[in-house]
């Protein structure tokens, strides 16, 4: 049987694959927190039945609230404000 042959061209210079690499970061946090998985935490806990007193820390400052609920994009509150959550820095519930 006659086996297949292969081309392959010949390497006769040096590589220089990934020497350089770009990063685009803009900033990069150690103590950066999951807004999502800390929301995530509130709403599976077992002190949240139907609302959840928080306090919440925002570019503006830091306020308290109920929640009811959240969308994609968005928290509800108890007084139908929406708050999105890409302004939230941290977010507790509230002892």
């Amino acid at each position: 049987m006659k086996k297949p042959s292969v081309f392959a061209n010949k390497i006769d210079h040096k590589l220089n694959n990934n020497e350089q690499v770009f990063t685009s970061f803009k900033e990069v946090r150690n103590d950066h927190i999951d807004v999502r998985k800390k929301l995530q935490e509130i709403f599976n806990s077992p002190k949240y039945v139907y609302k959840a007193n928080v306090i919440i820390k925002t570019n503006d400052g830091i306020i308290e609230k109920t929640i009811v609920g959240m969308n994609n994009d968005e928290i509800l509150t108890f007084d139908n404000e929406k708050i999105k959550i890409e302004d939230i820095l941290d977010i507790n519930l509230k002892d």
